[in-house]
């Protein structure tokens, strides 16, 4: 309840609401950048999240869990940045093909890997689908997802399990561009 307060008042630039919600998810998002090994950018993501999250502050959602709104900005942040290293470092030592350097953009098609993705999402089956996608781009948890579908938490947990692996299964040959995708 308290949480939602301080979203309310943050929703209203106060400052000082921004200021606890930062103290009690600062260590949070920081030990979920470090268990993804970011650690040359880490300040940089942190830094970029929270400033997002003040940036956005007006467009809250009060129903959806904060959790999962601050988690994946962190996350968006932290593959910009991967993205960003990995092109770079590409570019930098320049990928030679048949004696002919060749940009990353000829070489990697991102638009391809993601309708590859998409195409793995939509044949899920409809209720795995439906709760892969509340829970990683609506954001709502776990009890959100149950609550709205009418079945137990347990049921969530056990489609959401089946979708998972059904993607790993059918996107193992994406495994290194996956990562980088979803993270």
């Amino acid at each position: 309840m308290e949480e939602k307060r301080l979203l309310l008042a943050l929703r209203n630039s106060d400052e000082a609401a921004f200021k606890k919600l930062f103290e009690r998810f600062y260590p949070k998002v920081k030990s979920f950048l470090v268990s993804c090994n970011l650690k040359n950018d880490l300040d940089d993501v942190l830094q970029e999240t929270f400033i997002s999250v003040w940036k956005r502050r007006e467009h809250i959602d009060l129903d959806k869990s904060f959790d999962s709104y601050i988690f994946t900005i962190a996350k968006n942040y932290a593959l910009k940045n991967l993205r960003k290293r990995i092109i770079g470092d590409i570019r930098s030592s320049e990928i030679e093909i048949n004696d002919t350097a060749v940009p990353i953009d000829r070489i990697v098609d991102v638009g391809f890997y993601d309708e590859k993705i998409q195409s793995s999402i939509n044949s899920l089956p409809p209720r795995s689908k439906a709760v892969f996608q509340m829970k990683r781009y609506e954001g709502l948890s776990t009890l959100q997802i149950a609550q709205k579908l009418g079945i137990a938490p347990k049921t969530v947990e056990n489609y959401m399990h089946k979708a998972l692996t059904t993607l790993k299964k059918e996107l193992e040959h994406l495994a290194w561009l996956i990562l980088v995708y979803f993270l």
